[in-house]
Formats: structure tokens, sequence, C-alpha cells
């Protein structure tokens, strides 16, 4: 089953997420309903993969687009994250938990079932419903009209609308973090992230690790 191919004019809900590389940042998975006569103003404002903007414009444009369209998004803490892990889940686990979540609470929003649900592609879509089979507590899975494509963002605006709201998110929640610990928070993981999360270590000691850090990375066994 493939997507049409004026898909790009059609109404369809994105979802997508942000923090999966990143050592002492949340995973973030958003997903967005959009109509296709909104598809034109979401053009207008501008909306377009997040990755291509800086994250001052990113929470400028995100903030308008949560005036006009139903959202839904989950801030997954790594406290959450490792807890998942640790029962033998591995992180593409852990995305298709969250984003088959946030598409069923939208789905729940809307007053009619869509056409079209995309996600921005992180695993075939055969893995994702095993990873949702193999969860301890199995949910209710989303299967009707899901689709997976890769670089989503140019598929449907819903998924770039959909990076957009996540990355703010995701933004808000490390400037938070920051001003919690006292220091500033950096995101991915390079040495200099190492460094950040040694000093965390000494300011605030290591058993806050688990809660703040994707305990699995490489980077633990640098920094303990």
């Amino acid at each position: 089953m493939t997507l049409p191919v004026n898909i790009q004019n059609l109404s369809a809900i994105g979802s997508d997420e942000v923090g999966v590389g990143d050592y002492l940042a949340p995973l973030v998975v958003t997903s967005v309903y959009v109509e296709d006569h909104q598809i034109k103003k979401l053009q207008a404002l501008g909306v377009r993969d997040s990755k291509s903007m800086n994250d001052k414009r990113i929470c400028e444009i995100a903030n308008k687009i949560k005036d006009i369209l139903p959202h839904k998004t989950i801030v997954f803490e790594n406290k959450y994250y490792n807890t998942m892990i640790s029962k033998g889940l591995n992180a593409h686990a852990v995305k298709s938990f969250l984003h088959n979540k946030t598409m069923s609470e939208l789905v729940n929003l809307l007053s009619e079932y869509p056409e079209y649900i995309i996600v921005d592609e992180f695993a075939s879509k055969e893995n994702h419903f095993k990873y949702l089979n193999k969860l301890p507590k199995k949910p209710d899975i989303l299967k009707k009209n899901l689709y997976f494509a890769k670089k989503g963002e140019s598929v449907h605006i819903a998924v770039a609308a959909a990076s957009i709201l996540a990355r703010q998110a995701f933004v808000e929640y490390m400037a938070n973090l920051s001003k919690q610990l006292g220091m500033d928070i950096l995101k991915g993981a390079s040495s200099k992230v190492d460094t950040c999360a040694k000093n965390i270590v000494k300011k605030h000691g290591e058993t806050v690790l688990k809660d703040i850090c994707k305990l699995h990375f490489a980077n633990t066994k640098r920094v303990i």
C-alpha cells in the first residue's frame, strides 16, 4: 500500500520525533493533523523540516501551528526511557511505543478517522508492529491508514509541522533542565557532552544520571 502521488495536497496526520541521538535530552514525539484547506496557510507560515531552521524560528512558527492544528506531544524523560531499555527493549521499540501513543491520542480528538497517517520512517511498518507486540504491556495498536515514509517532512507538511512542535518542546525542556541543574546542558553525544555530564555528576552526584541521560549510550562509560 503506497501513498497517492498527490498526497501533499490531502488531509493527513504527520508524526515525527527528536532527541534520539541526544545523551542528556529526552525523546520527544509529536503528531499533528493537517486538513487539506490548511496546507497553503502552513506553507505561508514557512513550515518545513525543523532541521533546516534555528531554534528561535522554530519556536515562533510552533506557537502559530498550535493555534490552528490539533496536535499531541509526549516529552519522554530519560528516567522513563531507561526503564524501558532496562526491560530489554531497544530505542526503536521506545519510538514505536511513543508514536503509537501520540497518534492514537490525536485520532481520538478528531471527529473523523483520517485517511492518511504518515510517520517519518525510523523502522519498517512491519518492525514497528513487532516492537509494539513485544511491549511488556501491549497497547491498542493503531494500524488503519498508517504509512511510514522516508524523509516524511518532504512527503507531507503535517510531518514537517510535527517536527517543529517536537523540536520546540525539546528546546523548552532543555532550557528548563539547564535552569534546574544550574548549568548549560548540551545537546548531542559528543566529547563536550561527556564533559557536561561529568560536571553534572560533580555538582549533583552520580545518581542523577539515571534520570537525565540515556544510560545505554557509550557516553556513560566515559562519564563514570
